[in-house]
């Protein structure tokens, strides 16, 4: 399934964090008095962490993590594809341009959390013509302490050697 022959921990992580991001959800639920901070985005947040040496083998395993993902949670196929793709070229060219170290991965989660869930609410937006960005802003702060402290986890476990330095 996964282009991670040589690194078989990509594949494992991939699995957890996507049962991760369903077990918190069902246990926790996502707005429980208005004091949850254990919204879980654990495979959005994976997403900078999965490259691997091989753009070409990146953007196919983030298509199949997306298709998964789709498969799991949603009712659109290809729909969280299509956006796993999408942030996963901007974490490409973010990475060519910062020093690749765990302040910049940290940046992507962030960036990766608040566009994911920017594209979600413009979508409910269009079917429901109310876009309110308190919500947006509420889900996004209420998802980054765990999602960051999940993701120096990923940094550990997948310590990034600077493979966007030579050329893919």
């Amino acid at each position: 399934m996964f282009q991670y022959s040589k690194e078989k921990k990509y594949l494992i992580i991939s699995i957890i964090a996507i049962l991760l991001d369903g077990v918190i959800t069902y246990f926790i639920p996502s707005y429980y008095h208005d004091i949850n901070y254990l919204y879980p985005m654990l495979t959005v947040s994976l997403i900078p962490f999965l490259y691997n040496s091989s753009i070409k083998n990146y953007y196919k395993d983030i298509f199949i993590l997306g298709m998964v993902y789709d498969l799991i949670y949603s009712s659109f196929f290809l729909f969280n594809s299509l956006i796993f793709l999408l942030l996963s070229k901007i974490n490409i060219k973010f990475l060519k341009i910062m020093k690749n170290n765990l302040f910049a991965y940290l940046i992507l989660v962030i960036i990766d959390i608040a566009l994911y869930d920017l594209i979600l609410f413009f979508m409910v937006s269009i079917s429901n013509h109310n876009f309110i960005i308190n919500e947006y802003v509420y889900k996004i702060s209420r998802s980054m302490l765990l999602n960051l402290i999940v993701s120096l986890i990923y940094y550990q476990v997948l310590k990034k050697k600077n493979y966007l330095s030579r050329n893919s």
